[in-house]
């Protein structure tokens, strides 16, 4: 009995439980070598280890084992070399998700840092921002608030079945020229930002271009005071406006439900 090893013996060297051997003995998917025919003890060889590896890396990744049974059953070895090139691009997929979702986290990391350490408000600022990739919605005259939040939800919707990244920022497009010639908002849609490297996708990505932005922030009760101010320092300073204002909340607080606490910020290209 000296090449055999016990049912102990192999699932304390292969890490896994006494229960998954009875289990995969069960299904059919890895038989012992031998069974004691007095005791009914199960025995397995070390030819057998590899196959325990096959089925492990296939519960890892998510793959289903009544598949990789029948490719077993099949003693092909070139539809397990199938079977394999499969699961691998499965695992390629799963890596690039993993690192988009973690590119996303790193987004959003630095506009909550970013919205918790500024502290000055209804001052004027500039700023460098990126490119940003953005999927738009427009939105009507006579949308309300709340259609303002269906729509931003319904974007949420398209990313999701997109399979793209939120990247952190959701705002409005303002109409600049009613901005800057009435001091009124106007705003012309809603738009997220996306976590995009290649734009492959069916939807419609847009792009807010990168630059230097001159930007005010503030809390709603000194939203009018802060256009106000951000109007009169453009025209005093002769700033021509590159034609993109937005309106972004900044990520200051997780409070939730009414907040007078929720701070603003208003990109305006230059």
């Amino acid at each position: 009995m000296g090449k055999y090893f016990s049912i102990g013996e192999t699932a304390k060297i292969n890490n896994v439980s006494i229960q998954a051997l009875r289990l995969y003995d069960k299904m059919g998917l890895l038989k012992p070598a031998y069974v004691d025919p007095h005791t009914n003890y199960r025995y397995y060889t070390i030819n057998q280890f590899m196959y325990l590896d096959l089925i492990k890396y296939s519960k890892q990744i998510g793959a289903p084992l009544k598949e990789l049974k029948n490719v077993l059953d099949s003693k092909d070895i070139i539809k397990l070399l199938s079977f394999i090139k499969i699961q691998q691009k499965i695992v390629d997929k799963e890596v690039i998700r993993l690192k988009n979702i973690s590119t996303a986290i790193g987004h959003i990391e630095d506009k909550i840092k970013y919205g918790t350490e500024y502290k000055e408000t209804n001052e004027i600022y500039f700023r460098q921002i990126e490119k940003r990739f953005i999927i738009e919605i427009a939105l009507n005259k006579k949308d309300e608030e709340s259609d303002f939040q269906i729509k931003l939800r319904s974007m949420d919707k398209i990313i999701e079945e997109n399979e793209i990244m939120f990247e952190g920022e959701s705002g409005y497009f303002i109409c600049l020229d009613l901005f800057l010639d009435e001091g009124k908002i106007s705003y012309e849609s809603v738009y997220s930002t996306l976590c995009v490297e290649n734009n492959n996708k069916e939807i419609d990505i847009k792009e807010i271009s990168g630059g230097n932005f001159i930007c005010i922030a503030y809390f709603d009760s000194g939203r009018e005071m802060a256009m106000d101010k951000l109007i009169k320092y453009i025209k005093e300073n002769n700033i021509h406006p590159l034609g993109i204002g937005v309106e972004t909340q900044l990520f200051n607080t997780i409070e939730q439900g009414e907040n007078s606490d929720l701070l603003y910020e208003l990109q305006i290209l230059i």
